[in-house]
């Protein structure tokens, strides 16, 4: 008689009990993870009566496999958009959660005498909460779509994520236990290098690999191949130093963003159900009765503790978020168990040997009992919270409901420092992670590759050249850029902004140069200034190389539309076809302000020669005109970001062709000499075009400035503004289609001569699906591309015809 493998047989009754037990727990209303758990205690060494599963081993390495693909079915509903999507409250209240929680779970395991690394895993278990139970009690109460489940869901999202890196962390803090706090930090950083630049990587070249393949990939290779580069990662994670589930969610997020995302997710499906059954069934396996009796006291506590923290841990983050009493309440009621992701942390601890054999049993236990009372606790929640209402003081009260309004209410001026910020402070990382990514990616993994085949001295070289070529790349984005509108901005609004504004820009300057610094000396070829020298020189060049950053362009327009591909197709597919050809005139905001307010150029020009005046013009302040006026208005649209598209004085109009012909540094020469006709004077009105944003903001600096009132602060879509002037045919707005052969194809907007050769603006351009409004002029155009321009229809009748345009009126 043939024996078969006893792997074959534990999983015939692993399968087999589970799927009774859920189908039990399905008739009682229970979640799915219980019944795994249930099954697993029964086929487990604690029930002798019942057949137990011979090859333990082997079903552990199931188990292990289940952690892989379950981490990248996460990863797989996970993206950025999503996270970025979820809200400043929901990242308060998670993070205020579940630091607390590590704590109360870290001084819980402190006082029941735990090791110091047992107390750090129980508080990680303890600070996430299940997706799973709170999905299915949501379902069977009725709760989906309140408004307080937004919160909690968006809670969830954020707590996965930080579930995901706190096990990075764990995991390196367990394997350096013998380094000091500074060598750990320093270990997280170096690996964090390789995230990064392995992360990006990946996003700029797997989608658009997919997208080539797409014709001939059928669901069996499309399951095969996503299951290889999870695999794949995995392995590289491990490699690296990294966890495996980290490699495996990372892999998952990377295809979330393509449109095959969907359909790779469908196919996974039965296979993370299968391979995740087998991993809580093995949870299950380590439950027996006598630990649960030897550690009931533990259990207690433990519980307790999360029963008690994770409400009142939860209501304190909503509260800090600005959000209401029975929204606080609620939600903090909701996420008050512990699930899925606790017995991945034990597991975790487990296999790097740091965790005590006690604490798995308990985590379970624990885990039983408060997916049993989490219905209870949601069905009660808007009792606790009638009951609060009438305990707390009628100014408490008053205080919280003014303190929920003001959070939804809109941002100050002060908004402008904090973006402009923002971008300067994302600028400059990107040119510090791209010269240390490099460096240690190229120092560490790619030179020892290369060190028997390369001398030294050459190969040192060599890692210098490919490194500051990739940070040249990025320092073109800070020195070549166009000035941000909330910089011009800042700089016309008050001459106090114009110290720290300058303090920015040479900060910015100091940090690359220091990061050029550090590139030659991790090289190894810095004995004599010429290095220093040639990679001075060469960074220089790439940053205020047009080519350089029309490329750094390119390759952030790739980034973005890969890592959104997924929803860009999903939002495209919802538009009708009508819809999808005047999106663009709907999305693009005519504004008309009449010129009222004129300001002395002498007091408009700022010294340093760092003002938008100066930045536009491209003109020395020694040779402008000495005297006369320019427009506060025109000046403070351009600084919004808006193109002048027209100049109605009286009866003459000065038309958007006219206008489109000019550079920004001509039209800002212009509208200021006195002589030329294009200067701007009292009462012209002046026609501004820009995306919806820009034109509101620019309205609302009218209205804080008084120069505006509340009631004729609007603009209208240009869809409006074409169709509501046909006595007017100054403008059209029209779609061009490049293919190879066109003479656009492979030109920057700016090279393409579109403004001077037919008085059209680019007002969008789609690439690989990607849409922007109003591109930067160095954006290259490529074959493929659809480009939208704004011009007068019989200077632009040429270029219609040549490139079989649409016209969209």
């Amino acid at each position: 008689m043939h024996h078969i493998p006893l792997l074959i047989t534990d999983l015939a009754l692993i399968l087999t009990v589970a799927a009774a037990a859920t189908i039990i727990c399905r008739k009682l209303k229970q979640p799915l993870v219980l019944g795994y758990v249930v099954a697993g205690f029964l086929i487990g060494p604690a029930v002798d009566w019942f057949p137990n599963v011979a090859d333990s081993e082997g079903i552990s390495t199931w188990s292990e496999i289940g952690v892989i693909f379950l981490m990248f079915g996460l990863g797989l509903e996970f993206s950025i958009v999503r996270l970025l999507n979820v809200g400043k409250a929901a990242v308060i209240t998670a993070v205020t959660e579940m630091a607390l929680m590590i704590a109360a779970g870290m001084l819980c395991g402190t006082a029941l005498g735990w090791s110091f690394f047992s107390s750090l895993f129980l508080g990680g278990m303890l600070a996430i909460s299940s997706t799973t139970i709170i999905i299915k009690a949501f379902d069977d109460l009725g709760l989906k779509g309140k408004k307080f489940t937004e919160l909690v869901f968006g809670s969830l999202v954020v707590e996965d994520i930080m579930g995901i890196f706190m096990m990075v962390v764990l995991s390196t803090m367990a394997v350096s236990a013998s380094l000091d706090g500074g060598a750990v930090v320093v270990e997280l950083g170096q690996m964090a290098l390789y995230l990064v630049a392995w992360f990006a990587l990946s996003v700029i070249f797997v989608p658009s690999l997919l997208s080539r393949v797409a014709h001939i990939v059928s669901d069996e290779i499309l399951l095969v191949a996503s299951l290889a580069l999870c695999l794949c990662m995995v392995a590289l994670a491990n490699a690296i130093g990294f966890s495996s589930a980290l490699g495996a969610f990372l892999a998952g997020s990377i295809l979330a963003g393509t449109v095959q995302a969907h359909r790779i997710e469908s196919l996974f499906k039965s296979v993370k159900d299968l391979f995740g059954a087998v991993f809580f069934v093995s949870v299950g396996m380590l439950l027996s009765p006598d630990a649960v009796i030897q550690n009931a006291p533990a259990i207690v506590a433990i519980t307790l503790v999360t029963l008690l923290g994770k409400p009142v841990f939860t209501f304190l983050g909503a509260m800090l978020s600005g959000q209401s009493l029975k929204t606080s309440v609620k939600c903090g009621m909701s996420l008050s168990q512990i699930g899925e992701f606790s017995f991945i942390i034990a597991a975790l601890g487990a296999s790097l040997g740091v965790t005590d054999d006690f604490l798995y049993p308990i985590i379970v236990a624990v885990s039983v009992i408060t997916t049993l009372t989490t219905p209870v606790y949601v069905k009660n929640s808007d009792r606790l919270y009638r009951a609060l209402a009438k305990i707390l003081p009628g100014r408490i009260l008053e205080r919280i409901d003014s303190s929920s309004d003001e959070s939804s209410g809109g941002e100050g001026s002060s908004s402008l420092w904090a973006n402009h910020t923002k971008r300067w402070t994302l600028k400059v990382v990107l040119v510090v992670l791209s010269a240390t990514a490099s460096v240690e990616v190229l120092k560490k993994v790619i030179e020892p590759l290369l060190a028997t085949a390369i001398p030294n001295e050459a190969l040192n070289w060599t890692v210098m050249v490919i490194c500051v070529i990739i940070t040249g790349l990025f320092m073109s984005n800070v020195f070549h850029a166009d000035r941000t509108t909330e910089f011009n901005v800042l700089w016309m609004k008050d001459k106090k902004n114009h110290v720290p504004l300058t303090a920015l820009t040479i900060v910015g300057a100091v940090i690359c140069v220091g990061m050029v610094f550090f590139i030659v000396n991790a090289s190894g070829v810095g004995q004599s200034p010429i290095p220093y020298l040639i990679a001075l020189v060469v960074t220089g060049a790439m940053a205020v190389s047009k080519r350089i950053h029309s490329l750094f362009i390119r390759l952030e327009t790739s980034f973005i539309g890969n890592l959104n591909e997924n929803i860009i197709a999903e939002r495209r597919g919802a538009l009708s076809d009508e819809e999808r050809e005047t999106w663009v005139k709907r999305n693009l905001y005519v504004v008309e302000i009449e010129a009222t307010r004129m300001l002395h150029r002498r007091e408009a020009i700022p010294p340093l020669g760092l003002s938008p005046l100066k930045s536009l013009a491209g003109t020395p302040v020694a040779k402008q005109l000495p005297h006369g006026e320019q427009s506060a208005d025109f000046m403070y649209g351009l600084a919004y970001g808006l193109d002048l598209i027209a100049i109605q004085r009286g009866d003459r109009r000065i038309e958007c062709s006219t206008l489109a012909r000019l550079t920004k540094s001509e039209l800002a020469r212009r509208i200021i000499d006195p002589s030329d006709p294009l200067c701007i004077q009292e009462g012209d009105v002046l026609t501004f075009l820009g995306t919806e944003d820009e034109a509101d903001a620019y309205l609302q600096s009218l209205v804080a400035d008084g120069a505006l009132d509340e009631e004729q602060a609007y603009g209208i879509s240009l869809d409006e503004y074409l169709g509501g002037r046909p006595a007017i045919p100054d403008a059209t707005c029209f779609a061009i289609d490049v293919d190879a052969s066109s003479p656009l194809a492979g030109t920057t907007i700016a090279a393409s001569q579109l403004k001077e050769r037919y008085g059209s603006l680019v007002v969008a351009l789609r690439h690989n699906w990607l849409l922007k409004l109003r591109p930067q002029h160095n954006m290259r155009i490529s074959a493929g591309d659809r480009i939208w321009l704004m011009g007068k229809a019989d200077l632009a009748d040429p270029l219609i015809k040549r490139e079989d345009a649409t016209v969209l009126e």
